[in-house]
């Protein structure tokens, strides 16, 4: 083969790499653990996120379970015991804690979701934050399939006409400008570890930054969280970039909603079974007092089986539905 031919052989090599980390599915028996921070945390309150991908593969038996914790960091930090031990605890524990979590559910699929807290380390965490998805991804088996989700820009709502405003009140808003400018910039950072890390791993990535950064959507109530439209939004911009196949189940329909219910039940008994509120004396330092309360996560079992089982019925009207 000539130099040409070569040339154009590699180029042809990288472009078809290229569209198999962009495009994903999910199969049947697929497990599909959602881990991060609050991205995937407060998603369980509306159920966008799950209900969009599962009504794409209707007549599939996939399984999902949501470990998102608010502030939480690929280090773990979230979810430390620390109580009476430390302020915050031990974040080695919170990681090693994380790991175990996920073993146990033995995942076939991780969608991930981190980089906005570690970006507050700045430029100097930045290889630190490389390290941390580098070590999440080696304690997990090597035949896990991973999503990778960049963060969100923060959304900026500044009035516009101060015709009737002080200047304090203006630069106060010129400060608030530059000061969402420049952590839009560290983000952007962040995302370029998260892409390239994907990229090198043949993981797909979803770039929410920049398709949010170059759109006119508003997502969040605060410029950080998602509201339940923005989740709706976001749910579909994230199986689009991913090309997704169409929904066979039209979003927003009653048919939608009535899975969407069912979803958004699931995951909340789920949620008390792995975060119970007396979870002092069922994993903490308080166990020895009440040993029958370590019974009780488990108890939740039962009914999460129903409610997927209900998730199940609800896809299996569908099956061969165009």
């Amino acid at each position: 083969m000539n130099r040409v031919g070569i040339t154009l052989a590699f180029s042809l090599l990288i472009f078809t790499s290229q569209i198999q980390a962009k495009t994903f599915a999910l199969r049947d028996g697929d497990r599909v653990v959602f881990l991060g921070n609050s991205f995937f945390e407060r998603a369980l309150e509306s159920g966008y996120l799950e209900t969009t991908l599962t009504q794409r593969w209707p007549d599939q038996n996939i399984t999902f379970r949501n470990l998102g914790w608010d502030g939480d960091t690929v280090y773990g930090h979230a979810r430390t015991g620390g109580r009476r031990r430390a302020v915050f605890g031990d974040p080695e524990e919170g990681f090693q804690r994380m790991i175990a979590h996920l073993k146990s559910l033995r995942p076939t699929v991780i969608f991930v979701a981190y980089g906005l807290n570690e970006s507050f380390d700045g430029e100097n965490g930045i290889e630190k934050f490389r390290t941390g998805l580098k070590r999440l991804t080696s304690e997990m088996p090597s035949s896990i399939r991973y999503v990778f989700i960049s963060p969100l820009p923060i959304e900026l709502r500044v009035q516009e006409n101060h015709s009737s405003e002080s200047n304090v009140v203006r630069e106060l808003d010129q400060q608030l400008i530059e000061h969402v400018r420049s952590r839009n910039k560290m983000l952007e950072r962040y995302c370029e570890v998260i892409a390239d890390f994907a990229q090198s791993g043949g993981h797909p990535y979803v770039n929410l930054f920049q398709v949010m950064s170059a759109g006119d959507s508003t997502v969040t109530f605060d410029g950080l969280h998602p509201i339940a439209s923005g989740y709706a939004i976001l749910a579909e911009t994230i199986a689009d970039e991913l090309e997704m196949p169409n929904p066979r189940i039209e979003p927003g329909s009653e048919a939608s909603e009535k899975l969407r219910a069912a979803v958004v039940r699931k995951n909340t008994l789920y949620y008390h079974r792995w975060r119970p509120r007396n979870d002092a004396f069922v994993y903490g330092e308080r166990k020895s007092e009440q040993v029958i309360a370590q019974q009780e996560p488990e108890q939740f079992e039962p009914f999460i089986s129903q409610q997927e089982t209900r998730i199940r019925k609800l896809m299996n009207e569908h099956r061969g539905a165009k």
